[in-house]
């Protein structure tokens, strides 16, 4: 009695048990493919990008500490940001000490865990910034603290992030929804003789 819901919703027509049979396994494959991408490969490549990111700005901060003092170490730290294409300033006063990150932004949870594990002296992360989580030109802010005080680092996402990750995704996506169509179309010809054969049988045990 427990499992009689699963016969109540299953369908009870030969079409449609049998698109079912060959819709579940596909929608299954491309289930465990698109998991298996986004935690092995997709979050790889953001920890190693991250990572390559978080060197070069451990070498920034590096310098910043070598300098006398936090505004004359900006000053001479200055064109060596901008050759590695980061945006150094000093914070406002009321900036906030906390990280963000949007909860649809999945690899953003990479992101913020690689760079707080190689840059111990990062106090805060933002990665909601000023425009929407799905534009290639978002930034990130990071505030650091230095031997002088803390200073404020921007840098584009996409420097930690894989470019135009949904593609394979979505790949994926359209070409089974192609291959479930061309192979319904084919059931659909073999199973039109076996459903005659069917009506022909009713229709002999009724005389």
């Amino acid at each position: 009695m427990k499992m009689s819901w699963i016969k109540r919703t299953l369908p009870r027509g030969l079409y449609g048990r049998a698109a079912l049979i060959l819709i579940v396994p596909i929608v299954t494959i491309q289930l465990v493919v698109s998991i298996m991408f986004i935690q092995r490969h997709f979050e790889g490549v953001t920890r190693q990008m991250s990572h390559n990111v978080a060197l070069e700005i451990g070498y920034l901060l590096e310098r910043l500490n070598d300098g006398p003092d936090l505004h004359s170490s900006v000053s001479g730290a200055i064109d060596l940001a901008q050759g590695l294409e980061i945006d150094l300033s000093l914070p406002d006063a009321h900036v906030a000490r906390r990280d963000r990150r949007n909860l649809v932004d999945l690899s953003g949870r990479i992101v913020l865990a690689t760079l707080h594990r190689d840059l111990p002296s990062v106090l805060a992360i933002d990665l909601v910034g000023d425009v929407p989580w799905w534009d290639a030109a978002r930034q990130i802010d990071l505030l650091a603290e230095t031997r002088y005080g803390p200073v404020n680092l921007k840098l584009e996402r996409k420097r930690m992030s894989a470019s135009n990750p949904h593609q394979l995704l979505v790949l994926m996506i359209v070409t089974g929804l192609l291959m479930t169509l061309i192979s319904f179309i084919f059931l659909r010809n073999q199973m039109r003789p076996i459903k005659r054969l069917a009506h022909a049988a009713a229709a002999f045990g009724k005389g």
